[in-house]
Order: C-alpha cells, then structure tokens, then sequence
C-alpha cells in the first residue's frame, strides 16, 4: 500500500511537504517512549504528520481521520502504509500537548532564523470556541444565588414529601452550583469540561466555549508566536499573560530579552488592569490600545463620562459646570465617589440621570493611564501601526474557523482541550511556513503586440521571481 501511495501522490502535493518539514523536528523526547518490542508500534512522526495533514485539511475527528486512511493514498503516505484505528489516533492527539507545544516553538524558530517573525509587528485578539458540552450542564453563579434565595423562601412544612424531596434536590443543586463558581472564581461553570465557561457567540446566542488569545507577527508572515487558553467571558485583563507568553516563546526561540517589542490590541483591552500593565512594563514592550467609546451606564439618554470634567481629585465638575461634593472613597471599587449638588434644582437634571443625585465613580490610576494610552495613540505613526493589527491577527483566527473548518473542540478534560487547539495552531504555523518559502511574485514582461520595446514606451514590468528559501 506504501508503494501505491508513493506512486501516485503527486510530488507537489501538500502531504509530501508536510512530511518533508516534519523531517526536521525534533521528536526524540516522544520517541524516547517507544519501543522496538511492538510497544506503540505507529512512529511518533507518522501520527504527527497524519494530524498535521488532516488538519489543514479540515478533518478534526479522530474517528473521520481513521475512516479516510482507508481510501485516501495521501494519508496512507503520511502513515507509512498502514491503516491506524481510531483509538490510537485518539490517544496520541490527547496525550501530547507538551509536544505540540515544542513543535509550535520550532515552527517560530524557522520563522525567525529567515526573518519572518517581526517583534516589531505584534498583534494581539481572542476568538471564542464552541466547546464540547451541552447547555444544560452550565452552572451560572448568579441565577443559583438567586435561586437559592428564592427557595430559602418556601414553607417547606407545607410540601408534600414528594415535594420536599424535590425541593431538596434543587437546593443541593445550586448550593453546588456556587460552590463550584467560587472555587473557580468565576462566573459560570460546566460540569461536563472544565476548561468551558458560558459565552456569548455570534447572534446573541450563549453557549459553552473556551477563549483563544493570540498573539500573531506581521502582515506578511501572520505567525503565530503566543498562544493563551482560558474560559473568560472577555478579554479583559488577558492582555499581560498573553504578551508575557509570547515574549517567553520568542526567547525561547533565540529573540534575546533585551528587544522591545511592540504590539496593538483592541478595545477589549481597554480595562484598568491592561492600561496598568502597558504603563509598567515600558521598558520592554511598547503598545497600542485602542480606545472604548464612552458610555454611560444609565442608558444613552443621558450624559456620558466625558461630560464630567476631572480636574484632581478634590475637584470634579458637573455637566452642569458646578462642583460635585466629595469624594468618598470605595475600598471595594478602589475608587473615589463623586455626588451631584441640589441635581433635583438643576435644568440638566433630566439629561444626567433618573435618580435624585447623579453619582459618578473615578479611578484616578485608571485615568492617568487613560490619558497616558492617549498620548501615545496621538504619537506620529502610531494610527497607521495600530491599523495594521486587523491584517496581522484576524486572518489567524479566518483560516482555523473557515479555511480549516475548526469551530468546536471534541475534547472535555482541560489537558486534551489545550492539546487539541495546539495542534490546529501548530498546523496554522506550518501552513504559513509554506507560504513565507513560496514564489513571492512572478516576473513578466508585456509589450503591445507589432511593437518593439526599443520604439515604444508601452510596457508592463510585473516583479519579481524569488524564492526566498533559495537564496542561501
């Protein structure tokens, strides 16, 4: 059967680069495993490139990969010949997350050694994941607090016993429910995968799913160079250990410390504790935040934030331009509190809010890195480098959802999920690998027909034939 395959897979076929770049990866901690005595008796690199291929080909099952080795002599080249189960497939795919992860370092060493890796070119964002869990294992600590309190309200003396019993059975169940949410500090939970939390897709619809943070480089290249898995509702606050994983994989692979990177992100970032860690962390990492449009939380029809004028902390003005009275201060916001003056008497009352007093809370931190992140985003060239960002990590997140066709996890267990989306960004990588090394541009010289270069001026120069890898 290896014959066939060899036979009559085409030389340039997509499989056959696969396997020749796995070729070069280091595999010998995960061969250190096996056995010559038949113990894992498939070669670690044969799994490897099978998961690869098949997932730049859009199978992401193991059961729909095992049934395509029977017929497809493109997969029967990349297994050696054989026909692997499902099982074996299955097991391998859950078990080596540390190995995916290695092989997603040395995907951004090759990128970096020929200068496709730019740590001036950072872009970071997230994309949600359906996760493999069903809706009604979801535990929302807020319903459940309410629900208990509802249920504490019930006159239990006047149930039956059928009744109690089930009544019993509901405070068991959410009396769980926020202890789970507790532990996890968070505010849903999945029973059936831990690494799930209630999400909101597309089109107002909320399910389970796991948040995936990227860190991408360049709008050529688009490498993936960071990788952060977790079940936040937002991006808020990822911002830190995101770039934190992308510079340590960029040491890792030969950048030195002493570079300063430089990054853009949305304005899911603009948060208290990103805007913080930009402004702490300028010695090694320059970012672009762009910013939230203001709001206000009492609904359109009234004044936003940037109506108040913040003059110091002892002095806030109104809308009305009169002195707020104040400020208090909130050792739960961390924060000082601002209140209207005589707001019932003021002409502008209905515009600035539905209450009596107008109350408006300021973190004076907050501000100063609001006004800092301001300034830099004015600076010459930062608009233009701040723009580039949707070109250099959205296309990312297109090609695993559209051109890859992964959208849902299969996996439950935290491990295997991490495991799982590892090996789509490992072959996200290696299929950027390929198009960096391709022909950039084809050379061709067009003249009107009967007429020689030399008498006219009408002619087309289209650059440029080069192959970057050939050029060593």
């Amino acid at each position: 059967m290896l014959a066939a395959a060899e036979a009559m897979v085409p030389a340039d076929h997509l499989a056959r680069r696969v396997r020749k770049l796995m070729e070069g990866v280091d595999l010998s901690q995960v061969e250190a495993q096996y056995s010559a005595l038949g113990r894992r008796g498939y070669a670690p690199r044969q799994l490897l490139c099978l998961w690869v291929y098949a997932s730049l080909s859009g199978l992401h099952h193991a059961t729909k990969l095992a049934r395509a080795l029977v017929t497809d002599t493109a997969l029967r080249l990349l297994s050696g010949g054989h026909a692997i189960s499902r099982p074996v497939l299955n097991r391998f795919r859950m078990s080596q997350a540390a190995l995916f992860q290695k092989v997603l370092e040395q995907t951004v060493k090759c990128a970096l050694k020929h200068g496709w890796v730019d740590a001036q070119d950072l872009a970071v964002d997230s994309v949600r994941l359906r996760a493999h869990a069903d809706p009604g294992q979801v535990r929302i600590l807020q319903q459940s607090q309410e629900r208990l309190k509802e249920l504490a309200r019930v006159d239990t003396a006047t149930l039956s016993e059928l009744e109690r019993h089930q009544h019993q059975q509901k405070v068991t169940r959410h009396t769980q429910a926020v202890q789970l949410c507790t532990q996890a500090q968070a505010a849903s939970v999945v029973l059936t995968s831990p690494a799930a939390a209630l999400m909101q897709f597309p089109g107002d619809v909320y399910l389970p799913g796991h948040r995936l943070t990227v860190t991408a480089s360049g709008t050529q290249s688009r490498m993936v160079v960071g990788v952060l898995l977790n079940a936040a509702a937002n991006d808020t606050g990822l911002l830190e250990q995101a770039l934190a994983q992308a510079r340590h994989m960029l040491h890792t692979v030969g950048l030195p410390w002493v570079v300063r990177l430089q990054a853009a992100a949305d304005a899911g970032y603009w948060s208290r504790q990103d805007l913080a860690f930009a402004a702490a962390h300028t010695g090694w990492l320059d970012v672009l935040i762009n910013e939230k449009e203001p709001s206000s939380k009492l609904g359109k029809n009234y004044f936003r934030r940037d109506a108040f004028e913040l003059r110091s902390v002892e002095q806030v003005l109104c809308p009305a331009n009169k002195p707020m009275l104040g400020p208090s201060y909130d050792k739960a916001k961390a924060a000082h509190v601002y209140k209207g003056d005589d707001c019932e008497h003021c002409p502008l009352h209905a515009s600035c809010t539905p209450s009596k007093q107008r109350q408006l809370v300021v973190n004076w931190d907050y501000e100063k890195h609001q006004r800092a992140m301001r300034e830099r985003m004015s600076q010459e060239g930062a608009q233009a480098r701040y723009h580039r960002r949707m070109a250099t990590v959205e296309p990312v997140f297109s090609y695993l959802e559209d051109s890859m066709g992964f959208r849902r996890v299969s996996s439950r267990k935290p491990s295997t999920v991490t495991a799982e989306i590892l090996l789509k960004l490992v072959a996200y990588n290696i299929s950027r690998l390929f198009a960096c090394s391709s022909l950039w541009c084809v050379g061709l010289l067009l003249r009107p027909t009967g007429c020689s270069l030399g008498r006219s001026p009408a002619f087309i120069l289209i650059l440029i034939l080069i192959n970057p890898a050939s050029q060593k």
